[in-house]
């Protein structure tokens, strides 16, 4: 990580929460996939249907983007309200252990570009050693692969697929371990069943457009931006060579990068800062060193294709 660093008085300015914002944020994301639905419904055709599952799965992804503002305690002011909000409204409603991920994600914050990182499956080039391997595993990313995963990982270990938790955890500050979670996510799909069920009139509006743009567009999108933020053509680079920012369109901001997640250096380097004074964060960087100390990548897709490129080069 760079040594170079913005003053203590302005980084303190920019880590204070605002609840209005993360209420309007949440407001945001549910009201989308709610009026997804509705226009899908209502419309009642196959593009339709299409259409929303895609538009479905990106605000899914940014669900997890707000989970993830809740596990660095700067989605709410409040504790408390933090994260209860990040667990019932962002991570469970997505089958995520709100409080088993958390602390993998803090470890990630740690140990970044190290091959005991609990993230380090998701950028690794091991399997990934050449173009056709990438895009495999992208494809499958698409076709359910992380449930797929997730679910054998349950059968044979009885863990998540990234699995940090050792006993002593649970019962630790408000964490109620794995099974605890599992209970609460199966609870939190219960309601969404009935809510979709009771709203629709129809009982296959939760699996079609809840649990379909899940397993397949969130997920893909979700991967495919931690793939590109620290991916590498060689696993044995720096790890400071593994964090960059992403000069992300409008697209790519909502469906891949929601919540900021594209100042992805910028946030490692100062995880205190809400996502939404990150750009402002930016700004007190040149202002006060008159440059930007971070790797900036041109774009998630331009990205992907210029590592396709350096990895076929590479064979």
């Amino acid at each position: 990580m760079t040594t170079h660093a913005i003053d203590r008085e302005s980084l303190q300015s920019l880590s204070v929460p605002s609840n209005v914002r993360a209420f309007g944020d949440l407001l945001l994301v549910w009201g989308v996939i709610a009026g997804a639905v509705a226009a899908a419904l209502l419309a009642g055709r196959w593009f339709a249907y299409v259409l929303a599952i895609i538009v479905i799965g990106g605000r899914q992804n940014a669900l997890a983007t707000l989970a993830h503002e809740g596990w660095h305690a700067i989605l709410f002011s409040s504790r408390r309200l933090n994260h209860g909000a990040g667990a019932w409204l962002c991570s469970y409603p997505l089958g995520i252990l709100y409080y088993h991920d958390r602390e993998r994600h803090l470890r990630h914050h740690r140990e970044v570009g190290h091959d005991y990182d609990p993230d380090w499956i998701n950028y690794t080039s091991r399997d990934r050693e050449s173009p056709g391997r990438v895009l495999s595993y992208l494809a499958s990313l698409l076709f359910g692969r992380l449930l797929f995963s997730t679910l054998l990982s349950f059968a044979r270990r009885g863990r998540p697929r990234i699995s940090v938790e050792s006993p002593g955890n649970a019962g630790k500050e408000d964490n109620p371990g794995v099974s605890g979670e599992l209970f609460r996510v199966s609870i939190c799909q219960a309601i969404l069943f009935s809510a979709m069920t009771l709203a629709t009139h129809r009982w296959w509006s939760y699996p079609l457009l809840w649990m379909l743009p899940l397993v397949t567009f969130a997920g893909f999108f979700a991967n495919f931006r931690a793939l590109i933020e620290h991916v590498a053509v060689r696993d044995d680079v720096a790890p400071e060579d593994r964090l960059r920012d992403i000069k992300a369109g409008p697209l790519e901001r909502f469906f891949i990068s929601p919540s900021h997640f594209n100042y992805h250096a910028l946030h490692h380097a100062h995880p205190s800062i809400p996502h939404y004074n990150l750009t402002r964060g930016k700004e007190v960087y040149l202002e006060q060193l008159g440059f930007y100390p971070f790797t900036v990548w041109q774009g998630y897709a331009r990205a992907l294709f210029a590592h396709l490129r350096e990895l076929r080069i590479g064979d």
